[in-house]
C-alpha cells in the first residue's frame, strides 16, 4: 500500500484538460470522507466544501479567476473555504455570546483548508481522476458571491476534479538539498538561491513577477484582506 501511494505523488501531473464524463456521487462521497479524515488544528475542522457541478456556477468560476477555462470544464469543482460561520454559530450556542473571527482564526484555518484539499486530491488520483489547483484567493469575493457563501465563509482553494483528457510532462521541482536538511538548515540560503534558480528558467519572468514588489502576491493579499473585511473578519492585530 505504501509503494502505490509513493507511486501515486510521484506520478502527479495538473491535470487542465478533462474527458465529459461526470465524476459519480460515490466517488464524490470518498474523496470528500478523505478530506473530512484530514487532521486539524484542535479538531476544529474549520473548513467547508461546495461540490460544483453545474456548468453554468463552473463558467461564473472561470471568469472570476481570470477566464481560466479548464475551471470551467473541469466535470467537478471541489471550492474549500474557510467556515467561520458554523463555528461561531457553535460558538454562540454554547456560549450564549458572540464570537467575532479574526487573523488569529483564518490564519490556522488556512492551514488545515490546504491539508484536506491535498488529502482529497491525493484520493482523488487514487480512484483515477487527474486534479488541478486553483487559487481562489485573487478574487475571494468575487467567488462567494457566486455560490451565495454566508459571512464568515472565505473560499481559498478550488480542487478540478475529472477523468484526465492529456498527459502533461512532470514539472521540475527544486532538487533534494535545496528541500531536506537534517538537523540543521543546510546548505546556505546563497547556495539555494544558486540550485533552485534554474527551476524556474522556462518561466523566469512569472516567477519575478509574482514574487516582486507590487506583484500577484501583494495583489491577492489585499484582495483577501478586504474580502475578510466584508464577510465580517476583525483584521487587525492586536499588539
Amino acid at each position: 500500500m505504501g509503494d502505490c501511494l509513493i507511486e501515486l505523488v510521484e506520478n502527479h501531473r495538473s491535470i487542465r484538460s478533462f474527458q465529459k464524463e461526470p465524476v459519480p456521487e460515490s466517488d464524490l462521497e470518498l474523496i470528500a470522507e478523505a478530506a473530512r479524515r484530514a487532521p486539524t488544528a484542535w479538531n476544529l475542522m474549520p473548513v467547508s466544501i461546495i461540490a460544483v457541478t453545474n456548468k453554468g456556477l463552473r463558467k461564473r468560476l472561470a471568469k472570476a479567476v481570470g477566464n481560466q477555462e479548464h475551471v470551467a470544464k473541469a466535470p467537478l469543482n471541489l471550492v474549500f473555504s474557510v467556515d467561520y460561520a458554523k463555528l461561531r454559530e457553535a460558538y454562540r450556542q454554547a456560549r450564549s455570546n458572540e464570537l467575532k473571527p479574526k487573523l488569529s482564526h483564518f490564519l490556522p484555518a488556512l492551514i488545515d483548508l490546504g491539508i484536506m484539499s491535498g488529502w482529497a486530491a491525493l484520493a482523488a488520483e487514487s480512484l483515477g481522476y487527474g486534479v488541478c489547483f486553483v487559487a481562489l484567493y485573487i478574487n475571494p469575493c468575487v467567488v462567494s458571491e457566486i455560490l451565495e457563501l454566508p459571512k464568515q465563509v472565505i473560499p481559498m482553494v478550488d480542487l478540478l476534479i475529472g477523468k484526465p483528457a492529456e498527459a502533461p510532462q512532470k514539472r521540475p521541482r527544486h532538487p533534494m538539498r535545496a528541500i531536506l536538511s537534517v538537523n540543521r538548515y543546510s546548505p546556505e540560503p546563497e547556495i539555494r538561491g544558486k540550485v533552485i534558480l534554474p527551476v524556474y528558467e522556462a518561466w523566469l519572468s512569472t516567477f519575478l513577477e509574482v514574487i516582486g514588489p507590487n506583484g500577484y502576491m501583494d495583489e491577492t493579499l489585499r484582495k483577501t484582506f478586504e474580502c475578510l473585511k466584508l464577510k465580517g473578519f476583525d483584521t487587525s492585530i492586536q499588539e
